[in-house]
């Protein structure tokens, strides 16, 4: 007696367990009857297995849970990339747009009659500059393995770029008529009888003077490459933007708006003489 006073606590939990080993038994062994006694004890029963039994539907339903979040984050997953892949294809379209536009204004100059018929051509990328928000200098990824040689012209879409400075394997660079050591002949598309020379102003623009200078040219006027010297006759360079009497030179001297526009060249065309 003076144990079980010592140890109630063990003693009461020890008599619980007795008494739910004895009800389960009991139960067992009346599964299916329909006396009072089975029923109280399958009530019993059932009250006891409860508890477990919820607690084996919360831990299914739990897994069953984190199964469906996974299977959720592997469609987002999914969905990213195809979303990535289509804006690499709509750049790509893009890209393939601008160089088609680019190759079509291109043709505009190539079809002059002059140039079709001495030269042919290599199409190539700008894939460098010289440290100027101008395209003076520039490199190309086309050089001598392409047919390219030093002072070979240089036009794109728009009209005259420059000239190659140097070349390499597979690189050429590129002096544009922008740059101040650059000069053009140039004609009067309005009146081909009026002549001139241009070169870079150093500020991406151009400026020049008439060997007459009592050339009747006007504000507007389109400039075109003359044929004496290297460039081939007739690519537009660019549109007079103002005329002014030098009094110390005794020439009229003018500035020009270039055709082409020096602050974002992607492509060009070298033209290869075929003499």
């Amino acid at each position: 007696m003076n144990w079980l006073r010592e140890h109630k606590t063990l003693t009461v939990i020890l008599a619980i367990l007795f008494t739910l080993t004895i009800i389960i038994t009991i139960s067992s062994n009346h599964i299916g009857n329909s006396t009072p006694l089975g029923r109280n004890i399958e009530k019993i029963s059932a009250l006891i297995k409860e508890p477990f039994s919820s607690a084996g539907n919360g831990v299914k339903s739990g897994l069953n849970g984190l199964i469906h979040f996974r299977s959720i984050l592997n469609e987002n997953e999914q969905l990213k990339e195809q979303i990535s892949e289509l804006n690499r294809e709509i750049i790509q379209a893009k890209l393939t747009e601008a160089e088609l536009d680019e190759l079509r204004s291109l043709s505009n100059i190539l079809g002059y009659q002059n140039i079709s018929s001495n030269y042919t051509y290599v199409t190539a990328d700008v894939i460098g500059m010289d440290g100027s928000n101008w395209f003076n200098l520039f490199t190309i990824n086309a050089g001598i393995e392409d047919g390219i040689y030093k002072d070979a012209v240089v036009v794109n879409g728009d009209g005259l770029i420059g000239r190659v400075l140097e070349v390499g394997t597979d690189w050429a660079k590129i002096i544009s008529v922008i740059d101040e050591s650059n000069s053009v002949s140039f004609k009067v598309l309005r009146d081909l009888s009026l002549l001139g020379i241009l070169y870079g102003d150093g500020k991406g623009g151009l400026e020049g003077y008439m060997i007459d200078p009592d050339a009747a040219i006007i504000e507007g006027d389109i400039l075109i490459t003359s044929g004496i010297g290297m460039y081939p006759e007739g690519v537009p360079i660019g549109k007079v933007e103002n005329i002014v009497w030098n009094n110390n030179t005794l020439l009229k001297t003018i500035t020009i708006e270039p055709s082409a526009y020096f602050k974002n060249l992607q492509k060009v065309t070298v033209l290869i003489n075929k003499k």
